[in-house]
C-alpha cells in the first residue's frame, strides 16, 4: 500500500468512527462482485458513500434495473474528474442522494475543495468548487500571477494541513512547495498541484 492509499484508508475508516457513525465494510468476496455491491449497500442501509467516479460508473453499469438505495443521503466523489454524464446517470438510479465533488491532492491531506452538484450539473467535468476551512485555492498563470475569470492556469493550494515534502527529492520539493508570493513569511508555503 502506498502512502496515497494509506491516507485515504485512514480518512475513510477513522472519520466515521470518531464522529459516532457506523463503518460498514463488505466482508464476503461475493459482496465485492459488481452486481452485488449495490444490493449490499442497500442491505446495510448506507447513508454516506465515497468513491472515485470510474468505480461508481462501473457499479452503475452492473446495477439491476430496480436498484434502489433509499437510505443513501450523500455520494462523495473524488480522485478523478466527475463527468456530467455520470452525475445524470447516478441521479436517474439514485435520485434522493446529494452529489458532492471533492478535490485535493495527497500532499495537502486530500480533499481541500468541494462542490455540491446542483440539480442541473455543469456541462462536462464538474467544478472543484470552493476551498474548505483553513484552505486557500489559487489559480496562477505562468507568471505566478492570479488568473482572471476564464483564464487557464494551475491550481495552487495554501493550507497548514500539508506534507513537509517528498523524501530524497530536493528538486521536486523546490518545484512543488514554494514560498507564498503574496506574503513575506518564509514559512508560508504554497503547493503547486500541477492541475
Amino acid at each position: 500500500m502506498c502512502s496515497s492509499d494509506l491516507d485515504v484508508v485512514m480518512r475513510d475508516i477513522f472519520t466515521p468512527l470518531v464522529s459516532g457513525a457506523t463503518l460498514c465494510l463488505p466482508l464476503e468476496a461475493e459482496d465485492f462482485a459488481p452486481e452485488q455491491l449495490i444490493p449490499w449497500l442497500a442491505q446495510e442501509k448506507i447513508t454516506l458513500l465515497h468513491a472515485v467516479p470510474s468505480l461508481a460508473q462501473f457499479w452503475l453499469a452492473h446495477a439491476d434495473a430496480g436498484a434502489v438505495l433509499k437510505d443513501l443521503r450523500w455520494a462523495f466523489f473524488a480522485g478523478e474528474p466527475l463527468p456530467e454524464m455520470l452525475v445524470r446517470r447516478w441521479r436517474e438510479v439514485f435520485p434522493e442522494a446529494g452529489v458532492v465533488n471533492l478535490y485535493g491532492p495527497t500532499e495537502t491531506t486530500l480533499a481541500k475543495c468541494y462542490y455540491e452538484v446542483p440539480a442541473e450539473p455543469s456541462p462536462g467535468a464538474q467544478p472543484v468548487g470552493r476551498p474548505l476551512p483553513q484552505t486557500q485555492a489559487l489559480i496562477l498563470n505562468r507568471q505566478d500571477g492570479l488568473c482572471g475569470i476564464g483564464e487557464p492556469g494551475e491550481i495552487v493550494i495554501r493550507t497548514p494541513f500539508r506534507t513537509y515534502g517528498y523524501i530524497n527529492a530536493t528538486e521536486e520539493n523546490q518545484a512543488r512547495f514554494v514560498k507564498n508570493f503574496f506574503r513575506a513569511d518564509e514559512q508560508d508555503l504554497l503547493y503547486r498541484t500541477g492541475d
